[in-house]
């Protein structure tokens, strides 16, 4: 959907200069970037939460991120990440302006992979697994969840997502399992998500494009409550590569494709954990992983975003005989499959490997965050 027609000119304008900005730091070279140019980035990236444009805006925030690094010389530095984002950064730029320009709502809405939103009254789900990221500016957690019945569009055992971002605050030095334990606006903490229990969800929204997976978004009238203990992980622990092959056959691929976007959530069973080997990113680890006659790299984040992964990935190793099923998100990257490992299922129910087990002080947590 177009945005409001009084809001076009001024949104307009900051397309337009965020890539004529792109284009100097591509011309003269990221030291050349001046406080005007930071300044546009930063703006195009409020400009894209004001108006909810979220794929420009997960663009841009990659943008900002990088660029800080690149400032302080952070060896985490992904020259190909940050050459990637700032040219699709451009693109979008661009084709979003030019969408405003001639009024043209379906190529606006398709720039910025927004589906429309549909009212889910209330479903029951459970939370399979977590995905972590942790940058300077942002701490992300994504649920990753299962419908237990059908309820409104959603169909029973459908796949479904919820995820919650945290700025952080230059200087603040809190765990990022710490965001776990704040209250939400719908008066629960995230923690209880991972207790291993069925969760009544009311007056939510739903969105996606694909059937079999939606993204969950909470409301201001939402309410989040914790059912009764759930010890049927089974039922969604079946995974066959088959539905992976027919998504790639009808897949067309575009320029603004991340390899992430065609991702599938898998899982493992009778696998092999190799011995870790620096990423090819800086600061990542891989770690070779086969299960029959698939071969997988499973990368783990850099310091702390990675730690309690790495733990859990290195306790699995150890463990030469029974392991319990692994359950994931593959994707693909330069012909191979790249594998991020969020749970395992042993008898007793999930261990979210993502989540440090570290207990969280939330004294010290609020003090920390300081909202006075």
């Amino acid at each position: 959907m177009l945005p409001p027609a009084a809001d076009r000119p001024k949104l307009q304008a900051t397309f337009a200069q965020l890539s004529a900005a792109i284009e100097d730091l591509l011309l003269g070279g990221l030291t050349t970037a001046t406080d005007a140019t930071k300044q546009t980035i930063h703006n195009a990236l409020q400009e894209a939460a004001r108006f909810r444009l979220l794929r420009f805006g997960g663009t841009m925030r990659t943008v900002v991120d990088d660029l800080a690094r690149f400032a302080k010389h952070d060896p985490t530095l992904s020259r190909r990440r940050l050459t990637l984002f700032l040219n699709r950064a451009w693109l979008q730029s661009r084709g979003l302006a030019h969408a405003l320009r001639v009024g043209d709502e379906a190529l606006f809405d398709r720039l910025n992979w927004t589906p429309p939103a549909r009212p889910l009254p209330a479903v029951e789900v459970v939370c399979l697994g977590v995905a972590k990221k942790v940058t300077a500016s942002v701490v992300i957690f994504d649920f990753r969840l299962r419908a237990l019945a059908a309820a409104g569009p959603v169909a029973a055992g459908q796949r479904l997502s919820w995820s919650a971002v945290f700025p952080v605050k230059p200087g603040q030095d809190i765990p990022p399992e710490g965001f776990l334990h704040l209250p939400q606006k719908q008066k629960f903490a995230m923690t209880a998500l991972l207790e291993r229990k069925a969760i009544a969800v009311t007056s939510a929204t739903v969105s996606g494009e694909d059937a079999e997976f939606a993204r969950l978004s909470l409301t201001e009238a939402s309410t989040v409550t914790l059912g009764k203990p759930f010890a049927e992980w089974g039922r969604y622990l079946a995974w066959s590569p088959d539905r992976a092959l027919a998504r790639l056959e009808t897949h067309a691929a575009g320029p603004l494709d991340l390899e992430t976007e065609l991702q599938e959530e898998v899982v493992l069973r009778d696998y092999e954990i190799g011995a870790p080997v620096a990423g090819e990113e800086p600061g990542q680890t891989a770690y070779p992983i086969t299960a029959g006659h698939l071969s997988l790299q499973a990368v783990v984040g850099a310091g702390i975003e990675g730690k309690a992964l790495k733990k859990g990935l290195d306790d699995l190793r150890k463990a030469k005989k029974g392991r319990p099923p692994l359950f994931g998100l593959m994707h693909y990257e330069r012909c191979r499959l790249v594998f991020q490992p969020l749970a395992t299922f042993p008898a007793s129910g999930p261990d979210y490997l993502t989540i440090s087990k570290e207990s969280v002080n939330k004294a010290t947590l609020l003090k920390a965050l300081n909202f006075n």
